[in-house]
């Protein structure tokens, strides 16, 4: 999906094109029709208005779309498949500097063992802080 060079959202989404041809008007038209001519919300932009629009997008510079894929931060696999775990579990086995990376089922459950098997296990590490003891473990 091509990003708008206005907004930096997606184009097909976004709402500039109405918002820079003038067509929003709170005062004349409600919530019914995203406050829109009803037949710009009905049919879209005329052939008119879209090639505005086009000429207003190649002015300001186009954006194109680029897919850069998913890695995993640890092992390099491309597009792994997404997983869930809390996200306390999630900043218990992984490091600070790589929380908002993509880490690999495979790869998680490795670190998780490598955790596990040196600080102790999440649940033990919940339920020590559940009973109000400090949590210590040997490095």
């Amino acid at each position: 999906m091509e990003d708008c060079p206005f907004c930096g959202q997606q184009l097909i989404s976004c709402d500039c094109c109405y918002d820079l041809l003038g067509l929003f008007d709170i005062k004349k038209y409600d919530a019914s029709t995203a406050h829109l001519p009803p037949e710009i919300y009905k049919d879209g932009l005329t052939d008119e208005q879209a090639e505005k629009w086009e000429a207003m997008l190649n002015a300001k510079g186009r954006i194109p779309f680029i897919l850069y894929p998913v890695i995993c931060s640890k092992c390099g696999a491309l597009w792994p498949a997404f997983f869930m775990v809390s996200d306390e579990e999630w900043a218990y086995y992984i490091q600070p500097d790589k929380r908002q990376t993509v880490v690999c089922a495979e790869c998680y459950n490795y670190i998780k063992r490598l955790i596990d098997e040196t600080k102790g296990s999440f649940t033990t590490a919940q339920r020590h802080a559940a009973d109000g003891r400090a949590v210590r473990f040997a490095p």
